[in-house]
């Protein structure tokens, strides 16, 4: 761990957890996302490799092994913007608007990537469903369901810190990048549901 307070997901999973569940933001729930979509990731690479003969498996997995440290690079960098943002919502200048702004922004678009990663998940997952070993489809489906939690945590943090850019934005701000931000949650939405409707398709409930 650094001095300005980055945990990483490198570090030993009890001893991560127990920063989790301390009252700093940092890491916090963006990283969690992370985390639970690095798990869905590592999962459908076991899938993958227990379908050694069916070139589309062997396809994904290397996909998802990709997926998998981009989830957990992303978990990191949101420990680092939850932080920053944390320490603008506390201050208690009167001007805090414009630092609260930027840090809203640059938070907004940390949670895009967590989603997008989920998103790209997603499709890797609909392969594994098709042509995974049914042997260990139990795997797909918990698989499934971490990718869920994972991407509707990404966009619930999304959504959060876009109503909190906008609200303090001043006359003149760029609102561009929010607005491909928006595109992208709106995209994780759909997927979120394709998701879900893949887990009661292999799971039977």
């Amino acid at each position: 761990m650094n001095a300005d307070g980055d945990v990483p997901t490198s570090i030993a999973l009890d001893t991560w957890l127990a920063k989790l569940a301390e009252p700093t933001g940092a890491p916090g729930g963006g990283s969690a996302a992370g985390v639970m979509m690095g798990l869905a990731a590592a999962l459908l690479h076991m899938v993958c490799g227990y379908t050694p003969d069916e070139p589309a498996a062997v396809a994904a997995g290397g996909r998802v092994g990709e997926l998998r440290e981009r989830a957990l690079r992303a978990a990191n960098e949101d420990g680092i913007r939850s932080r920053a943002l944390g320490a603008a919502l506390a201050s208690r200048d009167p001007d805090r608007s414009i630092p609260l702004h930027r840090e809203a922004v640059a938070a907004s678009l940390s949670s895009a990537e967590l989603a997008e990663v989920g998103i790209a998940l997603a499709a890797e997952l609909r392969t594994v469903a098709d042509v995974g070993n049914p042997s260990v489809v139990a795997d797909t489906g918990v698989a499934a369901e971490a990718l869920a939690a994972g991407l509707g945590a990404a966009l619930i943090n999304l959504h959060a810190n876009v109503r909190l850019a906008r609200k303090h934005a001043s006359e003149g701000d760029d609102d561009a990048p929010l607005v491909g931000v928006d595109e992208v949650g709106e995209r994780g939405g759909r997927v979120r549901d394709e998701i879900d409707a893949i887990r009661v398709a292999v799971s039977g409930t």
